[in-house]
């Protein structure tokens, strides 16, 4: 499928040379723990909203670290961003821009996202879970994406589809036993409601803590992300789902209470993005049908030369022939001047935004449609209208994707436990710097990632003693 890229195969041997130059003269701490709980499409300015019921995340905010905004990497979707918080790196370097792989073959379209993929085709650098394990910390997650069948996490329940076959086997074993899960087969876990899986994924959490006390665990919450899509941000179903996801974090706090490690531990509360409203919906694919530019049969795309594929606020354009500069004039003009689109950008523009040029990786598209606020942008094809009302025609009434000059894509950062500086407040943040951060707190350093240590948020009382290890004084 597609071509392999030579850029990132490059990039990726140097990474991990990097990584392992530095393992060598590591000294970890294997008595700390890293827990980072993620709470997708939390946006920033909600922790603070006195509409919101928050206690725990706002007590330990209080007593920790919070910023006024995490600012995400573009794309502002879901496993991209995961997968960020996680390496340090932005997209053009880690590689993932959608939430699963686009897959074309021999670079003709049209194309598709294929979710199904293992942990070591979507990542193309080493990751914070990676070197931790590398170095003999104990790893786990639950529902991160982007980790199916990682060999460097002894505990993985990961988000992909049939998760619940892709578990850890003792794992998997554990929560039917306990209940958790009913029996064996994703069914188990999909035949509960959006709230319900939240619940599954946290008591699976817990489990983990209470039993094997990793020195890093990752976990990913979703109901929030659904509730926001589904009716949009500042609503009643909004509010109940983040003060939810509150409660939620309360319990696993208790669980790291119970297990006897939370004086050794560092809690991150963090989420991939923000929302944006988007009352109505933007289908460039029609406008490209109308154009003669792509057929539809049934439904579905079967040729095209050129194809819109959705980001939610922002859309990647994809032509059969990018050195054809008529059809990449024609595809231009048709976006142009619409009061859906704030901008049309050019691969020259994709390196400031952290994206690979589409020379150098096939997930890149030859344009990229960025919305206006308002507008999200969706793949349908086979609407009469390019326009249309978003709760009619049953498309998301709230968006991420969109670029991230936009203030709402700022997600949400708490910081609390060991090495943390209580009572201190940041501004706007890259969250390039969560892994780094992470790692300097375990005791080891990612010298390839973009992003810088927070060194002010770390408590006096601990200091490098050799390069690469963090020790109580």
């Amino acid at each position: 499928m597609g071509k392999v890229v030579a850029f990132f195969v490059l990039l990726g041997l140097l990474s991990t040379f990097a990584a392992a130059q530095e393992i060598e003269n590591l000294s970890v701490s294997e008595d700390a723990h890293v827990v980072i709980i993620s709470i997708d499409g939390f946006p920033a300015h909600a922790l603070w909203d006195n509409q919101i019921p928050l206690p725990f995340i706002r007590s330990l905010a209080r007593d920790g670290v919070w910023a006024e905004g995490l600012i995400p990497s573009v794309p502002s979707v879901t496993w991209s961003n995961h997968t960020t918080l996680v390496t340090g790196v932005p997209p053009a370097m880690h590689s993932l821009v959608y939430n699963g792989w686009l897959e074309w073959e021999d670079c003709t379209l049209p194309v598709r996202i294929n979710p199904r993929r293992d942990k070591d085709e979507l990542v193309r650098v080493p990751t914070l879970y990676d070197i931790a394990h590398k170095l003999g910390l104990t790893t786990a997650e639950v529902n991160w994406p982007a980790t199916r069948n990682s060999s460097t996490l002894h505990d993985s329940f990961p988000d992909t589809p049939d998760n619940v076959r892709f578990m850890s086997d003792d794992l998997r074993w554990e929560i039917v036993e306990k209940g958790i899960l009913d029996d064996f087969t994703t069914h188990a876990l999909w035949q509960h409601s959006r709230l319900g899986r939240d619940v599954v994924w946290k008591e699976t959490a817990k489990h983990i803590i209470e039993t094997r006390s990793p020195n890093l665990l990752l976990i990913h919450l979703l109901n929030v992300d659904g509730m926001h899509h589904r009716y949009g941000v500042s609503t009643d179903p909004g509010y109940k789902a983040m003060s939810l996801a509150d409660y939620h974090v309360r319990g696993i706090f208790e669980s790291l209470e119970k297990a006897g490690i939370l004086d050794q531990t560092t809690l991150f509360i963090v989420s991939d993005h923000g929302f944006i409203n988007t009352p109505k919906t933007f289908l460039p694919n029609v406008l490209l049908r109308e154009a003669g530019l792509l057929t539809v049969e049934r439904g579905e795309i079967v040729e095209a030369r050129a194809q819109a594929v959705s980001l939610g606020g922002t859309a990647m354009i994809y032509l059969d022939d990018p050195d054809d500069y008529k059809l990449k004039d024609k595809v231009k003009s048709l976006f142009s001047n619409r009061e859906e689109i704030s901008n049309i950008l050019t691969p020259d523009q994709f390196n400031g935004l952290g994206l690979a040029h589409p020379s150098e990786s096939d997930q890149i598209g030859n344009l990229m449609l960025a919305a206006e606020p308002g507008f999200g942008i969706a793949n349908r094809a086979d609407l009469s209208d390019y326009l249309v009302d978003s709760a009619e025609h049953g498309f998301h009434l709230g968006n991420h994707g969109f670029l991230t000059d936009h203030q709402e894509m700022n997600a949400l950062f708490v910081a609390y436990g060991r090495g943390i500086k209580p009572g201190n407040r940041l501004g706007l943040i890259s969250n390039l710097s969560i892994a780094p951060t992470a790692a300097h707190l375990l005791g080891f350093e990612m010298e390839y990632s973009v992003g810088d240590v927070l060194d002010s948020i770390l408590d006096l009382n601990f200091i490098r003693t050799s390069k690469g290890a963090i020790n109580d004084q």
